[in-house]
């Protein structure tokens, strides 16, 4: 008989394995080297299968090895309801094409090799070319674009050739090629949830998540389009309808809308920040000078505050034809962004631009003067807005010396242009946005030759963004993980060493203090650990706060006072410039009474959302609509994921927006892939109207759905738990699930069983 006899990558040793994964930042895989030991052994391997080769070639048989992904590793954050579970994908590429290359280097090249480990769109070619055949694929097609993705990778493929032997140098490349690629190495950071904080409809569930998400819902895949039209003036357009800040957001936002993006699942996220602010540098000057606010609305607004959350609510009252003054104890506009962010992130030019769009709007500005009595100030104006930000100092408890606030150091540093006195080595405390920023400034000061950031966990853990992380490192600064600071004394930060604990029930890991500390060199200690709400500042004017020292405001942002509002870091605390924006939105609709600006409709078509499904497009020169995926216009990611096609897209008749889904429960065997790439916060196989067969899969299941009685469509519906009867054909015009139900009699009935 033909034989291929299956191979597991437990043959390279635990350390091999081990040490690969570490480098490759799956640190966190926890397994132990009991199935490293308790399977079968390298050195025992390769005698045997010589045997085995040696009988197949005497019987005139074929053979070979079937190299798996049969790689068991610990369930430590409830991924699984078992204690072990299979690895698979990106991880185990390196780990598994090691195995292949092993084997062919002691073979000679001769020994067939059946392979399944990791591949996909990127490398399945070398993988052949390489000698290395039959491919098996499950990963790949378990993500959003399915069984789709076959497609492109069919046509990617290049003429097979006959079996001669592996070439053991191509296997070589492509293991050092899957140790460093970014298709396989983990991100510093653990990814952000992409699921948006919803339940599922059950109907009409087509959603973008990146707008979703997006504070101010800005209309993302609107001005993606109209940049790959070169339409830069109209997408600038649309751009400061909700957003008056689109330089100091295109350059410094964090992109929590990218982090959501479904071209995750694919390889990497549209460039959505970028294409922003290509918007912002091409449209601008084009722009800028055919902005005229509305004629006068007889109101005046007085804005306390000139950051991110003053200037957005100075823009849109002024827009809409309110007459605004911004005051500022600071003499230059720009808050933090201004002020504090340093010059080699986002430049004075490029920050003047957007206080221009306020400027232009008859926007007034009083800089330098310092407003201490608000309800003496509020006399002037019909409505006053407090964005006064968040800048009370935590400081840094030491047993002996002292550090400098990072905000009071990044402000010295732009005043100075880098001239502030720090010494040779400075240490940065603090593992935020902030403390990048100090860190790299530091690097860049006069005089300084060292930086180090010392943090009491690891950089898996700080919660900086990962882009900053990068830019740090870059820059030189060195990062010294798991130390605690206790004292600073003759030139010397001594710290305490941590540890990180095992993961606790709930899948997080702890920090333990161990009795070993360090000496790191120190002429200058910067903390960063955060910043709080000037408190006294609200109380000693009549604002009432809450127990957290907050203000006490309503949906609308209005404090206790009539027609004070509260905007920006000094509402909630520390945040983003656009979640800054979100909150002037919020006030300025609620004193104009109305909403700043429309919700566009999308402007995609079911050919171009479609034509991307399936198909992996790394950024490169094309506009980056065509990697858009036109998520507010079509979705399906849960019937594209689904192994057993369970869940399934139908054209519903009688004027529905979108094609809907619904869930078939007997195709289903409840693997929960659905769940993982749905972008709601949400199961589709649970909460989709869902298709039954028979009355006790009906009466054994809690899900909303139908259940067809006979051949003339009498069926039983459940809607919100409530059961009721219905008759297809019963409903006109689209009406929801009834809609759903008449669609599936009518035109798929090959999913009725009866």
């Amino acid at each position: 008989m033909n034989t291929f006899v299956k191979c597991n990558p437990t043959l390279l040793g635990y350390d091999y394995a081990r040490k690969t994964l570490d480098e490759m930042g799956y640190d966190y895989i926890s397994f132990t080297d009991f199935h490293f030991n308790d399977d079968l052994q390298y050195s025992d391997a390769v005698p045997m299968l010589q045997r085995l080769q040696k009988l197949a070639e005497d019987n005139s048989l074929a053979f070979g090895v079937k190299i798996t992904n049969t790689f068991p590793v610990d369930v430590k954050q409830k991924e699984l309801p078992s204690e072990e579970m299979y690895m698979s994908g990106k991880s185990l590429f390196p780990l598994s094409m090691t195995v292949a290359s092993r084997l062919s280097k002691d073979f000679d090249g001769k020994l067939r090799i059946s392979y399944s480990g990791g591949c996909d769109y990127f490398n399945i070619n070398d993988v052949i070319d390489a000698g290395i055949w039959p491919v098996t694929m499950a990963t790949t097609f378990l993500k959003t674009g399915g069984y789709q993705r076959g497609e492109q990778i069919a046509k990617n493929l290049k003429e097979p050739k006959a079996f001669t032997k592996v070439d053991v140098a191509k296997t070589e490349k492509i293991i050092e090629w899957g140790k460093k690629s970014k298709h396989h190495v983990k991100p510093i950071k653990p990814l952000a949830s992409r699921k948006v904080n919803k339940k599922v409809p059950l109907v009409d569930c087509y959603i973008a998540p990146c707008m979703e998400t997006c504070p101010i819902h800005q209309d993302l895949t609107t001005y993606i389009r109209l940049n790959s039209k070169g339409q830069y003036e109209e997408s600038f357009k649309v751009i400061i309808e909700k957003n008056a800040l689109p330089f100091a957001t295109g350059i410094l936002c964090p992109h929590t809308c990218m982090d959501k993006c479904t071209r995750q699942f694919y390889e990497e996220p549209v460039s959505i920040r970028a294409c922003k602010l290509e918007a912002a540098k091409a449209g601008y000057s084009k722009v800028i000078g055919t902005l005229k606010a509305a004629p006068s609305i007889g109101k005046k607004a007085g804005v306390i505050g000139a950051g991110p959350a003053g200037l957005s609510a100075a823009f849109f009252l002024a827009r809409a034809g309110v007459e605004v003054t911004v005051f500022d104890k600071r003499e230059k506009a720009g808050g933090v962004v201004a002020n504090i962010i340093p010059r080699f992130r986002i430049t004075a030019e490029e920050i003047g631009n957007d206080i221009s769009l306020c400027k232009q709007m008859g926007v007034k500005f009083e800089l330098g003067k310092e407003i201490k009595d608000i309800k003496e100030f509020a006399k002037n104006y019909d409505y006053t807005v407090v964005c006064i930000g968040a800048h009370k100092n935590m400081p840094l408890k030491l047993e002996a010396g002292e550090s400098m606030n990072a905000l009071k150091f990044l402000e010295e540093f732009n005043k100075t242009n880098g001239n502030v006195e720090l010494g040779e080595n400075v240490v940065v405390i603090g593992g935020g946005n902030t403390a990048m920023d100090a860190a790299r400034a530091a690097k860049k000061n006069k005089g300084v030759k060292n930086v180090r950031l010392v943090y009491r966990r690891t950089k898996r853990y700080m919660p900086a963004h990962e882009e900053e992380l990068k830019e740090a490192l870059e820059d030189g600064v060195e990062f010294m993980e798991l130390l605690a600071p206790v004292k600073l004394e003759n030139g010397k930060l001594l710290c305490k060493k941590m540890e990180l604990s095992d993961y606790d029930e709930k899948g997080r890991r702890n920090v333990v203090e161990t009795n070993e500390t360090v000496e790191v060199p120190a002429n200058t200690v910067i903390a960063s650990i955060g910043e709080q709400i000037e408190s006294d500042f609200y109380k000693s004017n009549g604002i009432d706060v809450d127990d957290k020292g907050k203000p006490k405001c309503n949906a609308n942002n209005e404090s206790s006072i009539k027609n004070v509002y509260v905007a920006g870091d000094g509402l909630y605390g520390a945040a983003t410039i656009v979640e800054a924006i979100r909150d002037a939105r919020v006030v300025a609709e609620s004193i104009l009474g109305k909403a700043i600006a429309p919700d566009l409709a999308s402007v995609s078509t079911e050919e171009i959302s479609y034509s991307k499904k399936g198909n992996l497009k790394e950024v490169s020169k094309d506009p980056e609509a065509t990697r858009c995926l036109s998520c507010d216009y079509i979705c399906e990611s849960c019937t594209e994921v689904c192994p057993n096609r369970a869940n399934v897209s139908i054209k519903v008749e009688g004027g529905a927006k979108i094609s809907q889904i619904i869930h078939v429960d007997y195709m289903c065997n409840e693997c929960g892939n659905c769940e993982t790439f749905c972008p709601y916060s949400s199961a589709p196989y649970k909460d989709k109207f869902t298709l039954f067969a028979t009355a006790d899969d009906m009466k054994n299941s809690k899900n909303d759905g139908f259940l067809f009685l006979d051949k003339e469509g009498n069926a039983k519906l459940r809607i919100d738990g409530k059961e009721e009867s219905y008759k297809a054909g019963s409903s006109k015009n689209f009406n929801g699930v009834y809609s759903i139900v008449d669609s599936v009699f009518n035109n798929y009935k090959y999913l009725i069983l009866k």
